[in-house]
């Protein structure tokens, strides 16, 4: 009755993003391709995209958290409620990032073609409008994790919480007891209490939380670069695609939107952290694409729209560039200046890789003869994932 009672919650959520999904795409069915996108419809689509991301995410909690199969995945690879919430907000970017690059080779086969400056297909602004729901979103979904991972530490500070994690685990390593002496059920049951929240007091927008967790304007107080990220591309991004380019260079925004080829393997990299398999091939493969991709879609893709617009306009590359209006040089700077650092960090971590130094590989053989976990009474806990915050909030 407990399985069957969570899977249905779990189908809801699951309906309600299919649903929201579904309307926001049938709004859009009586328009013509070079029709613009109104106020009022933009404001239904960046309300249905909230529904969807928001839907989603709960979807793929609950998933984890209150199913056989979830459980078993979560067991399996001993994962924290934190844990979780991370897999899911990447699970979340990832799909995201799929419906960018599906909008930009829409868009960029049907403008480009056509006019390189002045055809224009509504499907830009629509999910401009559609996707910055995503960016104010997560800011939230990843306060959620950040909150979740500052109780755990508060808790053991406190004493109210065993450092090996016992309750804040959502499987025990016994299928049918876990923790505490109670079912697997249960445990599952409470897995999603657990999840901070505002109703329960362990989320909040200014002031502290129970037990001293950060509120919400804190957390953005102290991740500026994160929130300057997820502002400029929701917000300013979204007035430029949808106002101050005055329906011009359609074709190149295509190109942005394909700039997010790169993000659902950024985010597979941090799933596999999560997982502890940061030593497996999967983890090196997926690395190796993820450097490709991102050098393709996020460096070289950039100087090419230049280049690209450059021959059309038939003037040389810098004369070009150096023509287009100081707010189309801002914001390509401010594009991809970003993108040039996080190539740079990513570098460094293969070549950390490949060609690590001695110390480093007698370090990583003594940390693989303990199975880079630690065993205390019993109980085998991991050590300390890391998260590789920068460039996973950023991308």
């Amino acid at each position: 009755m407990v399985e069957k009672l969570d899977t249905r919650s779990c189908i809801f959520s699951l309906l309600y993003s299919v649903v929201s999904f579904a309307v926001a795409c049938a709004s859009l069915s009586t328009l013509n391709p070079s029709d613009r996108i109104t106020v009022q419809k933009g404001a239904l689509l960046i309300s249905f995209g909230f529904v969807y991301f928001v839907a989603l995410t709960e979807f793929l909690n609950k998933l984890l958290l209150r199913t056989t199969i979830g459980h078993s995945f979560v067991k399996r690879y001993r994962l924290r409620v934190s844990d979780v919430l991370d897999i899911t907000n990447k699970l979340v970017s990832a799909v995201q990032a799929a419906f960018s690059c599906i909008a930009g080779l829409f868009v960029c086969r049907w403008s480009c073609p056509r006019n390189f400056l002045h055809a224009s297909h509504f499907l830009s602004e629509s999910y401009a409008w559609f996707a910055a729901s995503y960016f104010f979103y997560d800011l939230w979904s990843m306060y959620k994790i950040y909150a979740a991972e500052a109780a755990v530490k508060i808790k053991v500070k406190l004493g109210l919480q065993s450092v090996t994690g016992d309750n804040n685990n959502v499987g025990g390593r016994n299928g049918t007891a876990n923790g505490n002496g109670g079912t697997v059920a249960e445990k599952t049951l409470q897995a999603l209490d657990d999840i901070p929240s505002v109703e329960q007091g362990t989320l909040s927008f200014v002031n502290p939380c129970k037990i001293g967790i950060p509120s919400f304007a804190k957390y953005l107080s102290t991740h500026p670069l994160m929130v300057f990220h997820h502002l400029f591309i929701g917000s300013y991004g979204l007035v430029v695609i949808s106002y101050l380019r005055g329906g011009l260079g359609d074709c190149v925004f295509s190109f942005m939107f394909m700039m997010e080829l790169s993000t659902p393997f950024v985010s597979f990299r941090s799933i596999l952290s999560v997982m502890g398999l940061k030593q497996s091939k999967l983890y090196v493969i997926n690395g190796l694409v993820m450097l490709v991709t991102f050098f393709w879609c996020r460096i070289f893709l950039m100087p090419y729209v230049c280049y690209y617009y450059s021959q059309v306009v038939n003037k040389p590359f810098i004369e070009a560039v150096s023509n287009l209006p100081w707010g189309c040089q801002v914001s390509i700077l401010a594009l991809f200046l970003p993108q040039l650092y996080w190539f740079r960090l990513m570098v460094r971590g293969a070549m950390k890789v490949f060609f690590p130094s001695k110390n480093k590989r007698n370090t990583t053989i003594a940390a693989n003869s303990c199975g880079n976990e630690v065993s205390t009474n019993g109980e085998t806990i991991k050590s300390s994932q890391s998260k590789d915050s920068e460039i996973r909030s950023l991308m």
